[in-house]
């Protein structure tokens, strides 16, 4: 008696919220970028090509012309590597060297146009899960050049140029994506295994408590993903299965994850940032590095649209006092720098909306001279840098 088998096929349905058009590309392809946002521009940092060449460039994208420009570069060739913007400079951190995992950290400095080397990372290692939270980065997971797999995490300290060990990821992995959600950071995906250890866990750490506890795992495996945050969710992108390439998105809600639209390009290594509502998904790898630059703009209702980050500031000039009124859809800070890019003083770290007063003084209470100031604010996933003359 012959015996039918039926096989069900089901396919990925979601409810696309999400518009993906192509805008211009990077100006060369490039796979595994570092990627930061300062004052809305998206800055595309280092990288390789297909045939294994490392880069220092600095490539800024500004999204209202789509145009690409180049700033100073990188002094360490690299690829493989995060990017993280601590008081409006970008901490660009590891990476792979090409012969060996590195443990560098380089500053930039994106008003002056220069570039610092600060205190190198303990660990050397690169594709690694990268978070900024309250001014402090965590450089989770990640390889080195003998094929070891980490569960390490390390905090960096801008401000003091510190690092310190903190309590180790449970699954030790490379490649996950990363975002930062509710005061806590979440590492998605990854692989555990060189060759074929994608994986679908999700955890998550708590920087104050210095805690991890498990989160729903994702639908795919995959690694060498992007991931961002908008309006409460998380979105995790693209990556990679050791089969195949993935256009995929998931998002991740409350206690579960579901499908969005997907990317036009299935790609791996990709340089991913958010401004407002708007994802840019920038380069990567599918057999070859790529220069595609697309955008995504997730599709909200009127009463779901988030406020972004809306500043008011004067009397500009000011004498005495100058009052800054602020308000996100989040956290916000508000710093003072001063024209050579020293910290001053910090106005406020906490929740919006908020106004402060500042008086011209320091942090220590001094009364500081005339010339011009750098305010720089920050919330959620906007920043703005507004200069502010004081005359005495």
């Amino acid at each position: 008696m012959m015996r039918w088998v039926v096989i069900l096929l089901f396919f990925r349905l979601a409810q696309g919220t999400i518009n993906w058009v192509d805008k211009t590309p990077l100006p060369q392809p490039l796979a595994g970028s570092g990627c930061a946002v300062i004052n809305d521009t998206i800055y595309v940092i280092g990288g390789r090509d297909t045939q294994g060449n490392r880069y220092n460039t600095n490539y800024i994208y500004d999204p209202p012309s789509d145009s690409w420009s180049q700033r100073a570069p990188m002094p360490t060739p690299r690829a493989h590597v995060g990017a993280g913007v601590v008081n409006g400079k970008i901490y660009v951190i590891g990476g792979w060297t090409g012969p060996t995992a590195s443990n560098v950290v380089e500053e930039y400095d994106p008003v002056a146009n220069v570039w610092q080397t600060k205190s190198p990372m303990p660990t050397p290692r690169y594709t690694y899960g990268m978070a900024v939270y309250n001014n402090k980065i965590y450089v989770i997971g990640g390889m080195d050049m003998q094929g070891n797999i980490f569960n390490v995490v390390e905090e960096y300290d801008p401000v003091n140029d510190t690092w310190q060990t903190r309590a180790p990821m449970p699954t030790p992995r490379m490649g996950p994506g990363c975002a930062v959600l509710s005061n806590r950071i979440y590492l998605f995906g990854g692989s555990t295994a060189i060759g074929g250890g994608a994986t679908t866990v999700c955890e998550s750490y708590d920087p104050v408590a210095n805690t991890w506890r498990n989160e729903p795992s994702m639908s795919e495996r995959r690694y060498a993903l992007g991931g961002c945050t908008y309006g409460g969710k998380i979105y995790a992108i693209g990556g990679f299965d050791y089969w195949y390439y993935h256009t995929t998105v998931e998002v991740f809600e409350g206690s579960s994850w579901s499908y969005e639209t997907p990317m036009q390009h299935a790609r791996q290594s990709i340089a991913v940032s958010m401004i407002e509502n708007r994802i840019y998904v920038i380069g990567g790898w599918n057999n070859g590095a790529f220069s595609f630059n697309e955008e995504g703009t997730i599709e909200i209702s009127a009463e779901e649209r988030p406020e972004g980050l809306r500043v008011e500031i004067g009397p500009n000039p000011f004498h005495n006092h100058i009052r800054i009124s602020v308000s996100s859809n989040d956290w916000v800070g508000v710093k003072v720098f001063d024209a050579c890019g020293r910290l001053i003083r910090i106005l406020y770290q906490g929740r919006s909306p908020a106004t402060i007063s500042w008086d011209g003084r320091s942090d220590s209470g001094e009364r500081l001279p005339s010339g011009v100031y750098l305010i720089f604010i920050e919330g959620g996933n906007s920043s703005r840098s507004l200069p502010v003359s004081l005359i005495r």
